[in-house]
């Protein structure tokens, strides 16, 4: 491989390790550069080259910093399949696509992104042989970390609620979270009408539709590794309008009071509304996990937080039968 398609793929890389929160900086070698994170450090090299490999694999490395010394991880990145290392944290064609796609939408969404480098292989020394490495040694690999109702429905458990037998995709729907405040009153022949209210509420951030929701509930992490992260369609600037809208016309309050001229009585009506400038709303996008089960010709959504069946598709990417 040319050397600037390397170059292309080390670049590829520090943004990949930046979206992780590495630091990255250059060392004294072209081929090799470094990623530190916490009590991390990283050294990555991209290469075909067997020699080069030979000597990255077989290299101990150490990094002094701040008076400490730490043990250098190594990161390889190779499209030659062929390639074996011991001591190597091995990436290839599959795994640059599928971390540089999630780097990128955690840009997206302001995420950090969630980077497992499992556990790195360790060489034997003298004769010592190698200790089998078990499933339970790698924590389950996960996806961006994101603001979301809690996933309490399995796989398992949405093929049965669904009633359905086929595939099941989990989904995470974009939702603007919002909370309200509106203060002042307005006095009409000596009647005062208070304006004073709080609340909270969610809308589908894809059709509009409105959901009950519980701040309490929302918890910050990673979400299932594989998730469909569905993309924001309705802007914040319009769900704030929108917001207020519904806000200012639940508060609007028609107010009838009595005066008398002459002989005469007469009733007036007055409409008394909000002054938009007391209405404060604060928003946030939270995901909904959603079960899209199929099975045939047949698609029905699941709740992945409630467990109950959708009547309506949560986006509009999906028309149920």
């Amino acid at each position: 491989m040319e050397s600037g398609t390397w170059e292309k793929a080390r670049s590829a890389l520090k943004r990949i390790l930046e979206a992780a929160s590495y630091s990255v900086g250059a060392i004294d070698d072209s081929q090799v550069f470094s990623a530190i994170k916490d009590e991390t450090a990283l050294l990555v090299l991209c290469s075909d080259d067997p020699g080069i490999i030979a000597e990255f694999d077989s290299q101990d490395y150490r990094l002094h910093t701040g008076g400490e010394e730490m043990i250098c991880r190594k990161l390889l990145f190779t499209l030659d399949p062929a390639v074996q290392t011991e001591d190597c944290i091995q990436w290839g064609a599959d795994e640059f696509a599928l971390y540089a796609g999630r780097a990128a939408l955690a840009e997206v969404l302001g995420q950090t992104l969630v980077l497992d480098l499992g556990r790195q292989p360790v060489r034997p020394f003298r004769d010592e042989p190698i200790e089998a490495v078990t499933a339970e040694d790698y924590e389950e690999e996960m996806g961006p970390e994101l603001p979301h109702l809690p996933l309490q429905v399995s796989e398992k458990r949405a093929y049965g609620i669904a009633g359905l037998h086929g595939s099941a995709k989990c989904r995470f729907i974009p939702y603007w979270s919002y909370r309200y405040t509106s203060t002042g009153e307005r006095e009409v022949k000596d009647r005062v009408v208070s304006f004073d209210d709080e609340g909270v509420g969610a809308i589908n951030a894809i059709n509009g539709l409105k959901m009950k929701l519980d701040p309490e509930t929302i918890e910050q992490g990673a979400v299932p590794f594989g998730s469909e992260i569905v993309p924001i369609r309705l802007v914040r600037e319009d769900v704030e309008e929108q917001v207020v809208r519904e806000i200012i016309d639940r508060l609007t309050q028609r107010v009838r009071f009595r005066y008398e001229k002459g002989d005469a009585i007469f009733y007036e009506e007055k409409t008394l509304k909000p002054d938009r400038n007391n209405i404060q709303v604060d928003l946030e996008v939270i995901y909904v996990p959603v079960w899209q089960v199929r099975g045939g010709s047949r698609i029905v959504e699941v709740n992945g937080f409630t467990g109950e069946i959708l009547s309506m598709p949560m986006d509009e990417g999906v028309e149920l039968l």
